[in-house]
């Protein structure tokens, strides 16, 4: 029979996630200024203290987790990630999915925020004429559900096989498993999507370029990724949602991913800010202490819900006089 401390060692020794130093800016190659330390993943309970770095040259200001798990090591950091099949991690009374609703409906209202969702819920694809579509990393298929309703031939990509399977048995959708590049796709698409994405790889230009030979000449690439210039990243400062350790590797400005879209070959780059989505972060970017927990899971409080309303209203002021503080980066290139 086994010895208890050797499989207590065993287990000990699974649950650690193996890193890589990586002390200088992956853009410019500068050295990077310690941001962050000994931060804790308090949404999904993976092991370890998680630290980021900052470009020490301000016209760069990439932001980057160091060390961070390696290639072979990164999938430990989703072992207790909520299912792809799922919208969320957390779990939500019935009075709390009653106030959001209507302070959703309000904040819209109050904030003229309709038109913008809308377009945000289309990834500012209205004014595209509809052809093949690729979303990396699609998740649930929600959101190519919504794309396929508006005339959109489209195809997901996904790495989480339950996922795949997923999208393929309730949306009727094809789904590629597997990494990007072994889908060998050849200027097949006319619009390439990817909606937070692209802070979770260790290659952002490497994705970047496969995305490219995806797209046919003069296609477009659409990409959302959480705002490290952000108002939100101001405020709450180590507890921001968007910096997610140790799942979030790079954290991009509209500057940087300018820049990575270079690399990658593309042209005519627009890239802004947006505030849509401010509630989600004001309600999320918590503490450990401040985290509500049930059945293993996260529970939105009305007081969460609060939070997140109040949140949306100081990010959406902020916005009309600063739109590069928006919670969210969003950029449209061309191939």
């Amino acid at each position: 029979m086994q010895d208890l401390s050797d499989v207590n060692k065993n287990a000990a020794q699974f649950a650690q996630i193996g890193t890589e130093t990586k002390s200088v800016c992956y853009l410019c190659g500068k050295e990077g200024e310690l941001f962050y330390r000994n931060l804790v993943d308090h949404l999904f309970g993976s092991p370890g203290d998680w630290s980021f770095r900052r470009c020490s040259d301000p016209k760069c200001g990439l932001v980057w987790l160091d060390p961070r798990p390696t290639l072979s090591e990164i999938g430990k950091a989703y072992q207790k990630y909520y299912t792809h099949g799922q919208s969320s991690d957390a779990q939500q009374t019935r009075s709390a999915c009653v106030v959001r609703a209507i302070l959703h409906t309000l904040s819209i209202m109050m904030l003229g925020l309709r038109a913008e969702r809308r377009r945000y819920k289309r990834m500012y694809l209205d004014e595209v004429p509809p052809g093949r579509l690729l979303e990396v990393g699609c998740g649930n298929g929600k959101r190519l559900a919504r794309l396929q309703a508006l005339g959109w031939e489209v195809t997901g990509q996904e790495i989480d096989p339950i996922a795949s399977e997923y999208v393929r048995k309730t949306r009727g959708i094809d789904v590629h498993t597997g990494p990007l590049e072994t889908m060998k796709a050849t200027e097949k698409y006319d619009v390439v999507i990817m909606s937070h994405v692209i802070e979770h790889v260790h290659d952002p230009v490497a994705l970047l370029t496969v995305c490219n030979r995806a797209l046919k000449k003069n296609g477009l690439l659409v990409l959302l990724t959480p705002n490290a210039a952000s108002y939100g990243h101001r405020k709450f400062g180590a507890t921001w949602r968007g910096l997610e350790p140790p799942r979030h590797l790079h954290l991009f400005t509209c500057e940087t991913l300018v820049q990575i879209s270079q690399q990658a070959g593309f042209s005519h780059q627009r890239c802004w800010t947006t505030p849509v989505g401010a509630d989600g972060i004001g309600q999320n970017s918590l503490s450990s202490e401040q985290v509500t927990m049930k059945d293993g899971h996260r529970l939105v409080t009305i007081r969460d819900i609060l939070r997140g309303f109040r949140f949306q209203i100081a990010a959406s002021w902020v916005f009309r006089r600063d739109k590069n503080s928006g919670e969210e980066c969003v950029l449209m290139v061309t191939k």
